[in-house]
């Protein structure tokens, strides 16, 4: 039994798009462990850098922030301070030139 010999279409088509194959994803037992082992080394190594470069943030913000606070304290306080000042020379005039009361004879 011979088949007949089919003839080849006239137009083949071919393929366009290269396709990759995924790369392996590190989520395997032993990438997780290699992962989590590369990142507390990483982690050790720049926490000491890290924790140095926090505090002097922190100290440069606190003294900024103080600086802040102590220059609008001050002004407030020469603000009182004047008006205390105004109000007691004020009181002090106003003591000077009202008349002094005079005694009452005691008739008894």
């Amino acid at each position: 039994m011979t088949t007949p010999t089919r003839q080849p279409p006239r137009f083949v088509p071919t393929l366009t798009e290269v396709v990759i194959p995924p790369l392996p994803t590190p989520g395997t037992a032993l990438g997780q462990v290699e992962a989590e082992a590369l990142a507390a080394e990483i982690w050790q190594q720049i926490q000491p850098l890290l924790m140095h470069r926090l505090q002097q943030e922190t100290e440069q913000w606190l003294r900024a922030t103080l600086a802040q606070h102590l220059h609008e304290m001050t002004a407030r306080v020469q603000s009182d301070m004047a008006s205390l000042v105004r109000q007691a020379a004020m009181d002090a005039l106003d003591a000077q030139n009202r008349p002094k009361p005079t005694a009452a004879p005691d008739n008894s």
